[in-house]
């Protein structure tokens, strides 16, 4: 097992060759649930062995592998609350079955800060300072429900009204928001979606329709 497992470590080097040391890169066996291989760990916890963060179990639990190559951008906190955008592939052995899994966190606590410099400098204001401030997601203790619960809560935070009262245009905004961040890959997101808007999954599905219609 450890021999198949040692062909992807080519791939988790490459990966972290690429990017800077601020960026963690995890090798995961996924039978086994554990770190194989790490680079850049960004708490001491993270060790050859360790059990798999609860945020990756939930993507096993939920078989999303078996309807997507990979996950990228969803945010987290690191146990240092450092923010991290995020990103997982799913890789394959010969005859097809998950083998592994390859966690990308990269620390863009120093980006968030050049961002909001930037603000203040064009707009004289920290936007991001705001109630609609974007907000990320601690990808090691909460799980998938969760991390779909916040999305859509923060999502419906931004027009401070009752979500039945929400326009067809918001109601647009709001799913290209969702899709954009990944969170209609979570199996039974957009039936939680369609409960809060009390309206129908068919509905939530034709609006992405034509968002990607409009792409």
């Amino acid at each position: 097992m450890s021999g198949n497992m040692d062909h992807f470590l080519p791939l988790t080097q490459f990966v972290a060759e690429l990017m800077s040391p601020d960026t963690e890169v995890i090798l995961y066996d996924a039978r086994a649930r554990c770190v194989f291989h790490v680079i850049n760990p960004m708490d001491d916890e993270m060790v050859v062995g360790s059990e798999m963060r609860s945020l990756e179990r939930s993507f096993l639990d939920d078989r999303i592998y078996e309807r997507e190559n990979f996950i990228v951008n969803y945010r987290a906190l690191s146990k240092h609350k450092n923010k991290l955008k995020s990103a997982t592939m799913f890789l394959r052995d010969g005859t097809g079955e998950l083998a592994a899994m390859l966690t990308v966190n990269v620390n863009v606590d120093r980006l968030v800060e050049l961002r909001d410099l930037l603000n203040i400098m064009v707009s004289g204001q920290r936007p991001y300072d705001t109630q609609q401030r974007t907000s990320f997601y601690n990808s090691f203790d909460v799980s998938i429900e969760g991390m779909v619960s916040s999305a859509i809560q923060e999502e419906l935070r931004r027009y401070h009204i009752d979500p039945l009262r929400l326009s067809q245009q918001e109601k647009l905004e709001i799913v290209r928001n969702l899709d954009q961040k990944g969170i209609f890959l979570v199996k039974g997101a957009i039936s939680e979606l369609a409960g809060i808007l009390q309206t129908t999954e068919t509905t939530i599905y034709r609006y992405l329709n034509k968002l990607s219609n409009m792409e």
